[in-house]
């Protein structure tokens, strides 16, 4: 007798545990872009991206795939009345999300806990972290905490100072607070993170004053014509012609290209 679907994924819940790579990637994805809400009696892990960070949703993809059943999906959804393409995934319910859900969202709203320097200890989980909020400063990286409180920035600047051992200190962006890490610090946070950041994202350890001058993608070249990228040192790539986000094409083991397979809506 074929299984229904509920079947499938009461096996993939019940054979659920997270793995140590799971977990890291967890918590940074929590302390960035990523969201846990509740579905039910139970929580699930919500990934949604620029399109243009395709690559980072798909390497979240695979990491949580023995929880996942969708692909990834690609959709437009009109953000200050302009077009944009995303991509998104959604985790299965389960409760070890609902078990980070109550430690990150006491009340409803994300929060850091008061313990997170016993769980953000994984070089993992600060790679993840700098790839999804991270970004490229003049002389040195940032990562955007604006949705935190002032306490919170300050406590999540004595944790990496004292579990990864790197310089960093709380600053002032339009009116929030920011972690920065100085220019002497990013060596360091290169060497410590180099093995885990996805190829696409290691732009944002370039600081401004090591980069050739560049032409940046916009989002709206994701939606028909010309892009113009650079790689991590600065220097121009070739061009690329896009005329559908679902256009692009990805490397598989064998670096043969194939079509990326994608879920594909419009959304308004």
């Amino acid at each position: 007798m074929r299984r229904t679907p509920r079947e499938v994924f009461f096996k993939l819940k019940q054979n659920f545990d997270l793995s140590k790579e799971q977990q890291a990637v967890l918590i940074g994805t929590v302390l960035g872009d990523g969201n846990l809400r509740f579905r039910g009696n139970e929580c699930r892990l919500h990934i949604k991206h620029s399109f243009n960070q395709m690559r980072l949703c798909e390497y979240k993809r695979r990491v949580f795939a023995p929880i996942t059943s969708m692909p990834v999906r690609v959709f437009k959804q009109k953000v200050a009345n302009h077009d944009y393409w995303f991509s998104e995934f959604v985790t299965l319910t389960h409760p070890v999300f609902t078990k980070y859900y109550k430690m990150f969202y006491p009340t409803g709203k994300k929060i850091i806990p008061t313990g997170i320097a016993e769980i953000l200890v994984d070089p993992i989980s600060l790679a993840v972290w700098i790839m999804d909020d991270g970004a490229a400063e003049y002389a040195g990286l940032s990562i955007q905490t604006h949705c935190f409180t002032s306490n919170e920035v300050d406590r999540l600047v004595g944790v990496i100072k004292d579990n990864f051992g790197i310089e960093c200190l709380s600053r002032s962006n339009r009116g929030k607070r920011v972690i920065y890490f100085p220019k002497t610090s990013i060596n360091r946070l290169k060497n410590l993170l180099d093995n885990y950041v996805i190829e696409e994202m290691k732009y944002k350890f370039v600081p401004y004053d090591q980069r050739k001058p560049r032409r940046d993608c916009t989002p709206e070249s994701h939606l028909g014509g010309t892009m113009i990228q650079s790689d991590p040192t600065g220097n121009s790539r070739s061009l690329v012609e896009i005329t559908k986000p679902f256009d692009i094409l990805s490397k598989s083991n064998n670096n043969v290209e194939t079509p990326v397979v994608l879920a594909v809506n419009d959304e308004h």
